[in-house]
């Protein structure tokens, strides 16, 4: 007997802005674990048990980590974990949390060298144990990717007449899943890619006209899209030329002031990452390559629990005074004066 493995993925709200008709916030942040992974890992783990594996090693910048840690455990499976040594605190707290074992490595999804070599032991360890190699893209997991698509989907039932779809980029996965969703749908928004301009892989062959993805040392500060070398990259390079997407380059700061914005006039909590995609339509809106009146979409892949640091600095010169009991109506008087 097949054993599904669930926790109530997917299914996420399309929440309209509060601030103009015509966009809307894809809250993938709203699955179990937090973040859009949790497609991808049900639909994975369902396929690793129906293979026989026990077992489960992985690649992660922190979600897909966070995500494998949460399903293993309610299933019963022991998983390694390997990430940056830099990596979010509070996506690996919740790996351990949920008893996986996390081991970080200098310079891992930084370096195209390092993180070349890395995975080369990996493949070698999964096959020599038996454990199964999770990583969260079509080259590895094509079973697992396919159910990202599940996005594109649930966008096209929530919403009729979608214009453009904001879609964040690191290792391409997600934005290859989000453009064969729409593909198999028969309804084809034009669905860009947005990526940090320190990790630029699917960006320079874009804007180069070159059809290669080249290895390159990451900069970005950007958890979650710091993937220096293709391993779904090409193939979203492919699918936005075929598909008339625009690939969309944001500084970090554009990310993070993306970030600030979601959290303060729009209510949406959001880790840098999943603020990626609304700073590549701000830029889009401002340069007019996206109309005002055009319908536009922007996934929010990831939750702000993910990346705690990111939020103090987001809260960063706002007022929170400890004052006596005694001094409580005379304070709250004075900051209402001060807004």
């Amino acid at each position: 007997m097949t054993t599904t493995v669930t926790m109530g993925e997917g299914n996420t709200p399309l929440v309209a802005s509060a601030h103009s008709e015509s966009l809307y916030f894809k809250l993938e942040s709203c699955n179990p674990s937090g973040s859009y992974k949790d497609r991808f890992i049900a639909a994975e783990l369902t396929d690793v048990l129906a293979r026989g594996s026990r077992s489960c090693v992985a690649t992660s910048s922190g979600n897909t980590g966070s995500s494998l840690a949460a399903y293993c455990a309610r299933y019963g499976l022991p998983c390694l974990i390997l990430v940056n040594q830099d990596a979010p605190e509070g996506k690996l707290a919740q790996m351990r949390a949920h008893g996986a074992i996390v081991i970080r490595i200098p310079q891992f999804v930084t370096s195209p060298k390092i993180t070349e070599a890395v995975f080369s032991q990996l493949r070698e360890f999964a096959e020599s144990s038996g454990a199964a190699l999770v990583v969260s893209a079509f080259r590895y997991c094509p079973v697992g990717m396919r159910a990202v698509q599940g996005i594109s989907r649930e966008i096209a039932g929530q919403l009729s007449n979608v214009d453009h779809v904001f879609v964040p980029v690191g290792g391409g996965g997600l934005y290859s899943a989000v453009v064969r969703g729409f593909a198999e749908e028969g309804r084809m928004p034009r669905v860009h890619a947005v990526q940090p301009e320190g990790c630029p892989t699917v960006l320079d062959a874009y804007l180069n006209s070159r059809d290669d993805v080249r290895a390159m040392e990451s900069t970005t500060r950007i958890s979650g899209l710091s993937v220096p070398f293709d391993i779904d990259a090409g193939l979203a390079l492919g699918l936005a030329r075929k598909h008339y997407g625009m690939v969309i380059g944001v500084s970090d700061a554009e990310v993070f002031e993306a970030q600030r914005l979601l959290l303060r006039t729009e209510g949406v909590y959001a880790e840098p990452a999943g603020a990626t995609a609304f700073a590549g339509f701000r830029k889009a809106l401002a340069s007019g390559a996206v109309g005002a009146a055009e319908r536009a979409v922007c996934l929010v892949t990831g939750s702000g629990f993910k990346d705690p640091m990111s939020i103090q600095e987001a809260s960063r010169g706002l007022e929170s005074p400890t004052v006596s009991y005694t001094d409580v109506l005379s304070e709250l008087r004075r900051l209402v004066q001060a807004r």
